[in-house]
């Protein structure tokens, strides 16, 4: 009886593998014995599956990145990635006074208090220009502060959201403001000064990580609720910051 297609592929398998090989070179036979053809397979096997590992599936590794290298990437804040170094919430409370001692001055034009609380004073030389500021921001409220730690030990990066009152405006829109916070001798002040080029791409980092963005698109979303419910909003609010941008350009 003939033997069907998985017998005959099986004994061509053991004819291959299983029976030593005979090769003529001239008046000359080599023999191959079976143990040698099994240990040269596998051989060939194992270097395969290691060169399909180095090759195919170690590239995916590398997007698993530390935070370290994360910290080294050009990253646009708008582009959101896993967070890189988790916030904290109102989780200094000194700090939290500071701001809203801040924020105190800016809307009461105290511009010799605002000078001793940044690194650099010279901003707040102009009174007057505080004083059209106040006009137009008059109060600011339910401070709430998030922290990440810079690379600079005992400094941080900080998003300080407020409700903030508006002149000519019924609700009070919320705000979003971000500041570096360095903490030396004299306490809290906020670095408005020149920063190296590795604290302000960490400083950008840090704000494209996931957990900061859905901060700001909170702050962007409870804006535009506002915004349909109340009219002076939009009258008054960005109207008057479209007009502003577009007097500067």
């Amino acid at each position: 009886m003939d033997k069907n297609i998985l017998n005959q592929m099986s004994d061509s398998y053991e004819k291959l593998h299983l029976e030593d090989t005979q090769l003529k070179k001239g008046d000359k036979t080599i023999i191959i014995s079976s143990k040698l053809k099994l240990i040269l397979g596998w051989s060939v096997f194992l270097l395969c599956c290691i060169l399909s590992y180095a090759f195919v599936l170690r590239p995916s590794d590398k997007k698993n990145h530390k935070p370290e290298d994360v910290k080294e990437q050009n990253v646009d804040i708008e582009d959101e990635h896993k967070t890189t170094v988790p916030y904290e919430k109102d989780a200094y409370p000194e700090l939290n006074a500071f701001m809203e001692e801040y924020y105190s001055a800016m809307t009461s034009c105290n511009n010799q208090i605002l000078q001793k609380m940044v690194t650099n004073p010279e901003i707040y030389n102009d009174a007057e220009a505080l004083k059209k500021k106040a006009e137009f921001i008059t109060d600011y409220s339910n401070i709430t502060v998030y922290t990440k730690e810079s690379i600079e030990e005992g400094n941080y990066v900080a998003y300080v959201v407020s409700t903030v009152t508006i002149a000519g405006v019924n609700s009070a829109i919320y705000d979003i403001e971000k500041y570096y916070i360095v903490n030396g001798e004299r306490g809290y002040m906020i670095n408005n000064g020149e920063l190296s080029d590795e604290v302000s791409q960490y400083i950008a980092t840090v704000t494209g990580d996931k957990d900061i963005q859905k901060v700001f698109q909170s702050v962007k979303d409870k804006n535009e609720e506002l915004q349909a419910k109340d009219p002076s909003i939009q009258e008054q609010f960005y109207d008057i910051i479209t007009k502003g941008q577009e007097t500067s350009k």
